[in-house]
């Protein structure tokens, strides 16, 4: 009898079972430690975004200098910071009781919606890091924009928290509510534009005011980019009683 079980064990098809099963645990694993781990780190690189923005900003570009294996190490990704910002703001509007319109079509679902949203965020980081590209005098390619992107989404999280939260708070029916929602706004576009400001005049270089003028041209532009895409998207899969 102990030698058919291991007989059958032995058969191509159920070691090809087996060996599933132990990928599919050891891939479990590694993502529940991944998430965990986001628990220390997403603070951790939220706060250092916040105090040393600029720094950060260097951080990621050296970052990518790594092997793929010790990249980002002691913080965040930054694509994957931005989004779980994103995430952690989406939460928050579902507890505090803020409108949230009905949405029809692809978005109506809540993994397409934030994907969405992260795709409209990131035109601000898109948009510096076309720029950035720009200042070094080399050709727009993948390997060339990357470093760039991937430093700006570390300073548009905390603006993008700031900007979401201050859109959703201001939706609510308190008399503190208006006043709170445009100094969540203020202080994060002042944090925003103080930030870009130095990281254009460090390197540029350039004057403090020219990198001024860039960063405010930045976020205007994003936001009419945005506003380009978010008006037909809203008549479209907004639903209407």
């Amino acid at each position: 009898m102990a030698r058919q079980i291991v007989a059958e064990w032995a058969e191509p098809q159920c070691l090809g079972a087996a060996m599933d099963l132990m990928n599919l645990l050891r891939s479990a694993e590694a993502l529940l430690y991944e998430i965990v781990s986001w628990l220390i780190f997403y603070p951790l690189t939220f706060w250092r975004c916040v105090r040393h923005p600029v720094r950060m900003m260097i951080y990621a570009e050296r970052e990518l200098t790594d092997p793929p294996e010790e990249q980002f190490v002691d913080t965040v990704s930054p694509p994957l910071f931005l989004f779980l910002t994103l995430v952690i703001a989406h939460l928050f509007q579902m507890n505090i009781g803020a409108a949230q319109p009905e949405l029809s079509g692809v978005l109506s679902d809540d993994r397409n919606l934030l994907l969405f949203r992260a795709v409209i965020f990131s035109l601000l980081p898109l948009l510096v890091g076309i720029q950035r590209v720009h200042q070094k005098n080399q050709k727009l390619t993948r390997s060339t924009l990357r470093p760039a992107f991937y430093s700006q989404c570390y300073l548009a999280a905390p603006f993008t928290l700031s900007l979401d939260m201050a859109l959703m708070i201001g939706q609510l029916d308190h008399a503190w509510s208006s006043i709170t929602a445009w100094t969540l706004f203020l202080a994060g576009l002042i944090w925003y534009l103080g930030a870009l400001t130095e990281w254009f005049a460090v390197h540029g270089p350039m004057r403090r005011l020219r990198g001024f003028a860039l960063s405010l041209g930045t976020v205007l532009v994003g936001g009419l980019i945005a506003l380009a895409v978010l008006i037909p998207v809203a008549l479209v899969t907004v639903s209407t009683r």
